[in-house]
Order: structure tokens, then C-alpha cells, then sequence
């Protein structure tokens, strides 16, 4: 098969490519696809948590007012929301892998 692929040079010499055709594929998606899912879900994690650790302290220094104490209530609520969102694309990438036979979720 490589003859059909092969280019020549002036002078009538056939080079042939190399005797292998490189790999990819779906292993090297799915390796760039569990990476940036590992990297987004980490990301993620952390700034929720550091949005609800501002809530918290917005909270404790609210001293009453009840502006302050709504905006670190909200705060809070959100930053719960987007892990409960984060988990739910976790676990929805997770079943679409398992569908398509692809572990995207896995760390080896």
C-alpha cells in the first residue's frame, strides 16, 4: 500500500514513506478530552469553593445588614449551583463515554 503513497523524485527514484502509517486517533482524543475534563473539573471545584468562602465571610461580617447578608446568601446559593452543574457534567460525560466505549473519566 505504501507504493501508491510513495512520491518521486526527478530522475525516476520512488522514495516510499516510512513502513508504518502514525496513530492518533481516538486514543490520543481521548487522552486531550480526559485531560481538559480533569482540568475543568478541577478548576471549577476550586473556585466554587472559593465563592462560597467569600459568601461566608461577606456573611460573618454582615452585621445585620440585610443587603449584605442577601448578596452572601446569593453568593453562597450559586456557588453551590455551579458544583451541583459540574458534577452533572462529570457524570454525563461519564455515561456518554460509557455509551461510546471511551474512558474519559479514568486517570491512568
Amino acid at each position: 500500500m505504501s507504493q501508491y503513497l510513495a512520491y518521486k523524485f526527478p530522475g525516476g527514484e520512488i522514495n516510499f514513506l516510512p513502513g508504518y502509517i502514525p496513530q492518533g486517533g481516538l486514543s490520543t482524543l481521548e487522552i486531550y478530552m480526559r485531560n481538559f475534563m480533569l482540568l475543568f473539573v478541577t478548576f471549577g471545584v476550586f473556585l466554587s469553593l472559593i465563592y462560597i468562602v467569600w459568601g461566608g465571610m461577606q456573611w460573618a461580617r454582615s452585621g445585620g445588614d440585610k443587603q449584605q447578608l442577601q448578596s452572601a446568601k446569593t453568593k453562597i446559593q450559586w456557588a453551590i449551583t455551579g458544583l451541583i452543574v459540574l458534577f452533572l457534567s462529570y457524570a454525563i460525560v461519564g455515561i456518554v463515554g460509557y455509551l461510546f466505549k471511551v474512558d474519559l473519566l479514568s486517570l491512568t
